[in-house]
C-alpha cells in the first residue's frame, strides 16, 4: 500500500495546479490530472513538473509534432511505393495523409493504445522530409517501439541516423523510459545497419513470421534498455 512518503508532490507546468505521482514516476511520463497536458515527474526535487521535451532540433533538423501544413509534404515521400518495400499498409494517398493529420490533433503521448507521430524538418528549408513513429507497448508506458521513414530523395545522407540518435535520447534522457524496441524486414539490410549504428542491440530474429507480397518473410527484433545508452 502506498503512504504519503512513496509520492512526489509537485506542480503541474502547464496549468500550475498541484500534482502527485508515486515515486516510481520520477523523471518518467505522466498525464496532469486536472487539466490532462502531459508532464515528465521530477526526480530532483524540483517543485515543478518538467515539460514534454518537444521540439527537438539538430543542426540539421527539426523534429516536431505534425501540423495540418505539412500534408504535400508528408504525401510526397508517403505515397512513395519504393520507400515500403519492406512493410505492409503503405504507401497512403492524399485522403489518408488528411485523416493521419486529422487524428494526430488531438493525440498525446499518453493517449492509450495510439501512435504517436512527429514530423522530421530539413533546416533551414523547413521542408518535411520524413516520419517518426512512437508506440508504447506496456500500460506502465516504460517501453516502446519506434519506427522511421525518410524520403528516398533526402537518404543516404546521414539523417536516419540523427534521427534516430536523438529519438533515444528523447526516450531515455526526456521522458525516462526503461526500453526502446525496433524492428526489421531482414531483407532491409539498410534500415539493420541504422538501428546496429545507432548502438540497439539485436536480440533475435523471427522466422517466416511476416506475410508479405506473396511470401513469408522473417522479422529482426532490436532494443535497448536505458542503462545500455552510452
Amino acid at each position: 500500500m502506498e503512504t504519503e512518503e512513496n509520492f512526489i508532490d509537485c506542480k503541474c507546468p502547464c496549468c500550475g495546479e498541484a500534482v502527485s505521482f508515486p515515486e516510481h514516476s520520477a523523471r518518467g511520463l505522466e498525464k496532469c490530472p486536472n487539466c490532462t497536458e502531459d508532464l515528465v515527474v521530477p526526480g530532483d526535487g524540483s517543485e515543478v513538473a518538467g515539460k514534454i521535451p518537444l521540439p527537438i532540433a539538430t543542426p540539421r533538423l527539426v523534429l516536431r509534432r505534425l501540423a495540418s501544413a505539412d500534408w504535400k509534404d508528408l504525401l510526397d515521400f508517403l505515397s512513395d511505393e519504393e520507400l515500403f518495400l519492406y512493410v505492409d499498409n503503405y504507401p497512403i494517398g492524399e485522403k489518408e495523409i488528411l485523416d493521419l493529420l486529422d487524428a494526430d490533433q488531438h493525440k498525446k503521448l499518453t493517449t492509450p493504445n495510439s501512435t504517436f507521430c512527429l514530423a522530421i524538418e530539413l533546416q533551414p528549408k523547413r521542408t518535411v522530409m520524413g516520419i517518426v513513429y512512437l508506440r508504447f507497448t506496456d500500460d506502465a508506458r516504460s517501453q516502446m517501439d519506434v519506427r522511421i521513414y525518410v524520403s528516398r530523395k533526402c537518404q543516404r545522407q546521414g539523417f536516419a541516423t540523427e534521427t534516430l540518435n536523438v529519438i533515444l535520447n528523447f526516450c531515455f534522457a526526456g521522458i525516462g523510459l526503461h526500453r526502446v524496441s525496433a524492428w526489421c524486414d531482414s531483407r532491409n539490410i539498410a534500415a539493420c545497419r541504422l538501428t546496429e549504428k545507432a548502438g540497439m542491440r539485436r536480440e533475435g530474429e523471427l522466422i517466416k513470421d511476416r506475410y508479405l507480397n506473396g511470401e513469408w518473410i522473417n522479422t529482426v527484433l532490436y532494443a535497448l534498455l536505458n542503462e545500455e545508452m552510452t
